[in-house]
C-alpha cells in the first residue's frame, strides 16, 4: 500500500497545484488519474465536478461490464437490457455538458460518438468493445476539464 503520496507538482508542469491528497493507489496509472480528478474537484467548478462523476460513473459501468461479458458470465441475449443502461449513463454525462457550456471541450464529440455506437449496438460483444474507446475520451476530456 503506497502511504502519504500526494499529487505534487513535477516536471516542466509546474502550475500544477499540490491538493494535499493522498492515495493508497500504487498503480501508476490509476494513481495519476486519481490525482487528476482531485486536481480538478480542488478547482471548485461544481459543473466541471458533476462532469468528472458521470464520467467515471460510465467508465465504471463499461469497465464492470466488458470483463464481466468477456468471462461469460452475462447472458449474451441481454441486450436490450444492457444497452440502455449504458447509454443513459453516457447521455447523462453529454446532458450534463451541454447543459453547462462544456460540450465544446475536447472529447465532447468522440463521447457523443461512443454514446452513439451504444444505441446503435448490435450485440453485447459490440458494447463490451467500446471500453477501450471510451476509457481514451475520458482521459482527453479530463485534461480538457483540468485545462479548462
Amino acid at each position: 500500500m503506497t502511504h502519504g503520496v500526494t499529487d505534487r507538482a513535477r516536471g516542466p508542469d509546474m502550475k500544477r497545484p499540490d491538493t494535499g491528497y493522498k492515495t493508497t493507489t500504487e498503480d501508476e496509472h490509476w494513481r495519476n488519474e486519481e490525482f487528476q480528478w482531485a486536481r480538478i474537484l480542488a478547482q471548485g467548478h461544481a459543473a466541471r465536478g458533476m462532469v468528472l462523476l458521470y464520467l467515471q460513473k460510465a467508465c465504471t459501468a463499461f469497465h464492470e461490464f466488458e470483463p464481466a461479458f468477456n468471462a461469460g458470465v452475462l447472458d449474451s441475449g441481454r441486450l436490450d437490457f444492457f444497452r440502455p443502461r449504458l447509454a443513459n449513463r453516457l447521455r447523462q454525462l453529454v446532458t450534463t455538458m451541454a447543459n453547462n457550456g462544456l460540450d465544446r471541450l475536447n472529447g465532447a464529440p468522440e463521447l457523443t460518438a461512443i454514446l452513439q455506437a451504444v444505441e446503435s449496438a448490435k450485440t453485447m460483444d459490440d458494447l463490451s468493445h467500446l471500453t477501450d474507446r471510451l476509457h481514451a475520451v475520458g482521459h482527453m476530456l479530463l485534461d480538457a476539464l483540468e485545462r479548462a
